[in-house]
Formats: C-alpha cells, structure tokens, sequence
C-alpha cells in the first residue's frame, strides 16, 4: 500500500473516530446549505414596513399613498401624525423607513411642488437599497405626473418628450435577487473558514503528546503521506462545493454563463489551499491555537476583503494589499467572472494563483511536518 493510500486510510479511521470531525464534515455544512437556502428561497426582500406621514391630507397625496402601498418591497404598517412619532417607530426597529408629505404638497412654489422627504435607516445598507429603491419610483413616477398636470393647469405646455428621460437597463440579475448574490458569496466562503478550521485541526492533534513521530511511522511521512492526510477532507468538502453548484445552478436555475466545470476546479483549488496554508501555519509553528487563530484571520475576513461585499477600488492601499493576498479574492473573482460568461481565458491567472497557494501550503506543510522539534 502507497504512503498516500496508507495515510488516506488512517485519516478515514480517525474521522470515523471523531464526533468533532463527523460534525464539521457532514452536519455543518449540510446544515449551512439548508438554512442559507431557505433564509434566501424568497430571492427579493418584500414586505419591508413603513409608515407615513401625510400632512396634506389631499387627493394629490392619498394618490400619492396609493402608489407608494402598490410597491411590493414595501408594506404601509402606519399612518403617523407628526414626524416625530415616525422617527420614534424608526428608532424602536418597528418601521424600516417614513415618509413624509407636506402639508403644501400639490401646490407650486417658486416654480416647484413641495418636495416629498424620505428618511431610512442606512444601517442596513441591504435593506436601504431596497427601501430607497421602491419608495424613489413610486414618488417620482406619481410626481412627475403631477407637476405636469399642474403646469398644464397654469398653461405651460409641458409634454413627455420634455423631461429627461433616463433608461435603465438591470443585466444578470434583474430580478435583483439576493439569493443569486449571497449564496454566491456565502456559501463558498463557510466552505473556505471550514476547510481552513479542518486543516490546522488535522495536523494539530498529531503532534499534541508527541505523536507526530507515530504519525511519520504508521504512513512512512512525506509529501505522499501529507497529501493522503488531506484527500478524505478535501474530497468530503469538494461534495459539498458540487452539491452547492447543484442546488444553485441546477434548482433554483440560475445561469452559469461560463464554464461550470472551470469553476468548480478552482472551487476545488481554494479548498485544498485553505487546508494546506492553515495546516502549515499550525506544522510550523507547532500550537494550534495560533493554527486556529491564523485561520480565522485570513479565511473569517476573507469574505469582507474580498470586493464581493465592500468595495475595495480607491480603499487604503493596505486594504487592497491586504484583499490580494488572500485566496478567497481571486476564486471569487473567478466565479463572478464565469457566471457572467467570461471566457474560461480571462481567468486562468486566478486559477494559477490558487494553484501557487496550494503549492505553497503543502511545501511549509511538509517543512514542518518534517523537521524534528
């Protein structure tokens, strides 16, 4: 039996051994999948509740009140009689956002109607894009009507042809749906802490009570045996990545316009570099604390640093150093790209630098496993 088969066969020992292992290769994630599933099945937020504060009390406004309840984003949960009762309801996490109709709203001054406020809460950007989305629409499109119908009524000529006129074009996503952006997101990066969590936890319990040297007997050590140690993780990760392809592209039907095999290859690739880097911070340095805390380090901030959530053009440039050094930066980039439908070309730079860490990894990996402590 090869150094390789023999490692990969007590590997598969010890991760039936193990409750701990059993739980971080089969439940978490499979649970993750599950609930990150149902939390985003719905696709568009909906329903979000606001309130209003009409002042008017007029036909211009209440048609104005109609318009804004017709969008499917919002839900009108209160009629509020001062500013102040909306803000308080705001602040309590009852309402996500107000609006406010002035008292003169539907009469021109100074050549313009009374402009309609609206406050939201930006702490949740998500959730103020939508907000600001649905509300701006629905004003503007029953604004502009009325401004027209009260200039005709003061004998402006006013027509359509006349106002600016703007096109907006949604491409990719024009649902705007925020399954096809989170699970895109999320999902490989559980997989990406967890594959590094795994590699610094394999290694680790290792050469804790002096076992390393058992270790280096019972496979025969070496870069064979190393990468039996890592194949059951990276293969039992690796369902995973597929079963998360399957479920997005598969089920729920959204497109892969590149190459599907392409990116689940780097997929692949990002796991077996997150398992190798950990588990050679953790050989190296021979505590599996700093093992642990490196991993949630570069793998727990990756999905922040990694131009997916934040932008990260015109950020310090310790910020963007910091984005280019990590793995999960460029497998991201190249499974955005793919799902675009950019040539399988366009990516193989990414794809080479994932391969590098890999390479890397194993390298310090071996160093550590090898030398004496």
């Amino acid at each position: 039996m090869s150094r390789a088969a023999a490692a990969s066969r007590r590997e598969v020992q010890a991760i039936i051994r193990s409750r701990p292992l059993l739980t971080a290769l089969f439940l978490v994630p499979g649970f993750a999948i599950l609930l990150i599933a149902a939390m985003l099945s719905r696709g568009a937020l909906e329903a979000l509740p606001v309130a209003l504060v009409d002042a008017a009390e007029t036909q211009a406004s209440r048609t104005l009140v109609s318009a804004i309840s017709a969008q499917s984003g919002l839900s009108v949960t209160a009629a509020l009689a001062s500013e102040a009762q909306a803000d308080a309801q705001l602040r309590q996490g009852q309402i996500w956002a107000y609006i406010v109709i002035p008292s003169d709203y539907g009469k021109i001054s100074s050549g313009r109607l009374a402009p309609v406020r609206i406050a939201y809460n930006a702490t949740y950007l998500s959730v103020g894009s939508v907000l600001e989305r649905d509300i701006s629409r629905a004003v503007t499109g029953v604004v502009t009507q009325q401004a027209m119908a009260a200039a005709e009524r003061r004998g402006l000529q006013v027509s359509d042809a006349r106002l600016p006129q703007v096109q907006v074009h949604v491409l990719f996503n024009p649902e705007a749906s925020f399954e096809w952006y989170l699970q895109a997101l999320v999902q490989p990066a559980m997989l990406h802490l967890l594959a590094a969590c795994l590699g610094v936890y394999a290694v680790a319990r290792e050469f804790e009570d002096g076992k390393l040297e058992r270790w280096r007997r019972e496979t025969g050590g070496g870069m064979m045996a190393l990468l039996g140690k890592f194949a059951p993780y990276l293969a039992i990760l690796s369902l995973w990545a597929a079963a998360w392809m399957i479920w997005l592209v598969g089920f729920r039907g959204w497109r892969m316009g590149g190459s599907l095999a392409f990116t689940y290859g780097a997929q692949v690739m990002m796991l077996a570099a997150s398992l190798a880097l950990s588990a050679a911070i953790t050989l190296v340095s021979r505590r599996s604390g700093l093992g642990f805390s490196a991993s949630a380090f570069y793998a727990g901030s990756a999905l922040a640093y990694s131009g997916g959530s934040l932008p990260i053009k015109g950020a310090p440039s310790v910020v963007v150093w910091w984005s280019e050094a990590l793995p999960f930066t460029h497998y991201l980039r190249l499974q955005m790209d793919q799902f675009l439908g950019s040539p399988v070309a366009v990516d193989l730079w990414p794809a080479a630098l994932l391969l590098i860490y890999v390479l890397v990894g194993i390298a310090f990996s071996l160093w550590g496993a090898e030398r004496r402590a």
